[in-house]
């Protein structure tokens, strides 16, 4: 039977880790051509009504709707016509809605704790060679303090110069290669500040991917996608202050769609999710 789960609201930061092809550990290094990141801009990447979807197979499974695998919950294509792209959290998108938790609420928020420089997501790369093919990237997700300056379009200017959170501190990404000009890493596990509406607290995602591209005037797209826990949504929602109704309604659709297993092997325990964002360059003062 599927796990109870309530409303969910990311705000992912910090953890990372992915285990891609091994490599010789000494080739590459953070501190090899050292480069820093700065997220400018968080959305969920969402599916739309063709079914077409950013992200990840992250299963390895083309699940069909109602079929055997993949909790029967059918998965998407992306833009290139790639099959079997993991995202279920896009069909809570309705319920949420409906509701006081509306998409475009929940991301308001988040731009605002970007802004103002209450979340500032960093992401340090290092052995970047070529951005055409580099079998050995080193990087370190972590966070930066400080109030940023933005630019006229409102968001943060690239070059700027933060503090590290050193609470926080910085886990490494094992191994991530680049192909084509794209960054990709697997295996993630990220834990995550989370808001449920009123309520934060740490959130985890897990068996996830990170994709990081270079794009035009030095802005950088990336892709970060798991799967969540359903019953850890759940036990959330039952203990801090969401409203009772939001909760039941959100709860009902997210058991519902619920397309993989949790970490504890939960049978359709946890959901899959993918969001976008934006990084510029920065730097962190010497230490």
């Amino acid at each position: 039977m599927r796990s109870p789960a309530r409303a969910l609201v990311l705000l992912p930061v910090l953890a990372a880790g992915c285990e891609p092809e091994p490599v010789d550990e000494g080739t590459c290094s953070v501190e090899d051509a050292p480069q820093l990141l700065v997220v400018r801009t968080l959305r969920f990447a969402l599916a739309d009504d063709a079914g077409v979807s950013e992200g990840f197979d992250l299963d390895g499974l083309n699940t069909a709707e109602k079929g055997d695998d993949g909790c029967g919950i059918g998965d998407y294509v992306d833009p290139d016509g790639v099959p079997g792209i993991d995202n279920a959290f896009s069909r809570l998108v309705p319920a949420m809605n409906s509701t006081e938790a509306k998409i475009e609420v929940i991301e308001g928020l988040v731009q605002s704790a970007i802004d103002s420089g209450e979340l500032l997501i960093t992401l340090e790369l290092g052995g970047v060679d070529s951005w055409d093919d580099d079998a050995c990237v080193a990087g370190a997700v972590g966070q930066a303090v400080g109030t940023p300056m933005l630019g006229t379009d409102g968001l943060i200017l690239d070059g700027q110069t933060f503090d590290r959170d050193e609470e926080v501190g910085t886990v490494a990404l094992s191994s991530a290669t680049i192909r084509d000009g794209v960054l990709e890493g697997t295996g993630l596990s990220v834990d995550l500040p989370v808001q449920i509406l009123n309520a934060k607290l740490d959130f985890p995602l897990r068996d996830g991917r990170l994709r990081l591209e270079p794009g035009t005037d030095d802005v950088y797209a990336g892709l970060l996608a798991g799967k969540v826990s359903a019953a850890y949504v759940f036990s959330v929602a039952l203990t801090e202050n969401v409203d009772a109704s939001v909760a039941e309604l959100l709860g009902v659709v997210l058991t519902a769609n619920s397309d993989f297993d949790d970490e504890d092997g939960t049978y359709c325990g946890a959901i899959s999710v993918t969001l976008a964002f934006e990084a510029v360059g920065a730097w962190y003062y010497e230490e």
